[in-house]
This record gives structure tokens, C-alpha cells and sequence, in this order.
């Protein structure tokens, strides 16, 4: 049974996710799953330049009971109508007849090869999230973080590895009752899929090593955590407000606001976007060549 490499898109991420697409491809070449997007409507032109960067590529739309959940979350809660796009890692767990679901957000960079993942008898791999970093746990009700008892080991939702057991016993279905506006009634958090899957899933979640999920806002307290950095993690995850290729975000910091302060590894980012364009262009050149 293959196994599949799964990410979500916007028009604004796309350039996030030929960096995600190029670079797997890059450190796995011999990988023989899918690569799926999943989307709302991507542009065709968005569409073809992914395809561009990795030909093989499946796209599938947000399911209809989603979206229908998701218009209703955002009418009772206006707040999050500008970040539903976050709840499409949901549908990783959808994606039916694999051995196990590798789900990335489109704005991290493969620097090393992850193959080791894929033997994890783990029902749900992922990596903690800042809470956890600092050994604290999240309210139940709140999921506001607390030294008191809650729920232990949360995690963050830029990484996840699904095994079929997961998929097979309706994750996806259980998943979908949590994205109601009930769900968030009483709390003053911002998270969106992160605390759907901490709360279905409580218990049930294995933890990696942040080498697989190097969050760069939060490195130093990895780094104190793991012993990994930014220089030897397999994975850099750009999570936060300012994305290498977001140019309105990089200005801001440049007129003053320290919040949007780029880190080194956008230098990382750009060498492999351009090495990304340069591979496609090059795959483009030996279509039209009619070479292998």
C-alpha cells in the first residue's frame, strides 16, 4: 500500500509550496506515493505552476461538508473568516487507500531526507507545539495554556503522519464534528485546526523530534528542548506572520515593527525556490525536447 505526501494551498502560498513540493521531491527522489494539494479554487495558472515543479501532482477540493462547516463557523464567529483556509490540513484525513498520510503546511523546507518517518507505528506523529516547548498544558475549555491539569502533549498542525488506522476508523468524520461554532464558545484563542486536532485526538498523539517541524520563531527554546537547530533540522517550517516571499510583511518589519523581523533561513528559502524554478524550467525544456 503506497503512501501519500500531502499539502494545502491558497493563491498566496503557492510560492510556499513549490519550495515544499520541490524540496521533498529533491531529498526523496525514489518516493513512490502521491503528491495531493488541496485547495479551494486555485487559479489555473497557480495550478499549472505547481505542476510545473512537480508533474505528477493530484488536486482535490475542500469536501462540500467542510466548506458548509466552515461558512458556519466563520457567520458566528466573523473573526475567523480570514484564516479558514488553516482547517485544510484537515482533509489529509480524508485521503483514502494509503498506508500513511505525510501532511506538511505549504511554508516549510525539506533540508534533509525524512524516510524514517514512514516505519512509525505511531497512530498520529506530529511535533509539540510552544506550549508544550515550555512543558505547560491547555486549558480543556479554553485551550488557553495553564500549569494546571488539561490537555497534555499538544502539538502543532504544520506536521502531521496519519497512519491508515486513522483514516479507516472515520478520523476525517470525527474531525468534522469539532468545526462547529460551539467548539470555540468561551475561548478568546485564535487556533483554528490545531485545536480540533488536539482536542479529537487527545491521547492518542506520539511526538517526534522538532528536527521534523523546526519552527523558526520558536528555535531557541527548541533548541534548549531538542539539542536540534536551525543549522541541522531536517525540516524548517517559516510558521508565523512573515513569510519569506511576502513582501508587504518584510516591509513592515523594515519601517520598524520588530514583530516581522526575517530570520537567516529566509536566505535557505530563496536559494531553494530559485533551485525549484530552475528544475521545472529545465523538466519544461526536455518535454518540449522530447527527452527523458
Amino acid at each position: 500500500m503506497p503512501s501519500c505526501l500531502v499539502t494545502a494551498a491558497t493563491e498566496t502560498f503557492v510560492p510556499g509550496a513549490v519550495v515544499t513540493l520541490g524540496t521533498f521531491l529533491r531529498r526523496h527522489p525514489h518516493f513512490d506515493g502521491d503528491f495531493i494539494v488541496v485547495h479551494d479554487g486555485l487559479s489555473a495558472p497557480a495550478i499549472a505552476r505547481l505542476i510545473d515543479v512537480c508533474p505528477q501532482l493530484r488536486f482535490e477540493r475542500v469536501a462540500p461538508e467542510l466548506r458548509r462547516r466552515l461558512a458556519a463557523l466563520s457567520a458566528a464567529h466573523p473573526h475567523f473568516a480570514p484564516r479558514l483556509g488553516q482547517f485544510h490540513s484537515l482533509e489529509a484525513f480524508r485521503m483514502q487507500g494509503y498506508r500513511k498520510v505525510l501532511y506538511y503546511d505549504s511554508d516549510v523546507l525539506f533540508r534533509a531526507p525524512i524516510d524514517e518517518l514512514f516505519d512509525s507505528p505511531a497512530a498520529l506523529l506530529c511535533c509539540g507545539d510552544d506550549v508544550h516547548l515550555r512543558g505547560w498544558r491547555r486549558d480543556w475549555a479554553t485551550y488557553a495554556p495553564t500549569r494546571a491539569s488539561g490537555l497534555e502533549r499538544t502539538f502543532g498542525a504544520g506536521f502531521l503522519l496519519i497512519d491508515k488506522q486513522l483514516v479507516e476508523e472515520g478520523g476525517y468524520d470525527a474531525l468534522l464534528e469539532w468545526v462547529a461554532p460551539e467548539t470555540w464558545r468561551g475561548t478568546a484563542t485564535t487556533h483554528t485546526d490545531q485545536l480540533v486536532l488536539n482536542k479529537c485526538f487527545a491521547g492518542r498523539q506520539t511526538l517526534a523530534s522538532w528536527t521534523y517541524d523546526f519552527v523558526l520563531s520558536q528555535a531557541e527554546g527548541i533548541r534548549m528542548r531538542d539539542g536540534v537547530d536551525a543549522a541541522t533540522a531536517k525540516v524548517l517550517h517559516f510558521a508565523g506572520p512573515v513569510k519569506p516571499w511576502m513582501s508587504t510583511e518584510l516591509l513592515r518589519w523594515t519601517s520598524g515593527d520588530p514583530r516581522f523581523k526575517p530570520t537567516r533561513a529566509f536566505r535557505d528559502w530563496w536559494n531553494a525556490y530559485i533551485d525549484c524554478l530552475a528544475a521545472a524550467h529545465v523538466r519544461s525544456v526536455q518535454v518540449k525536447l522530447g527527452q527523458p
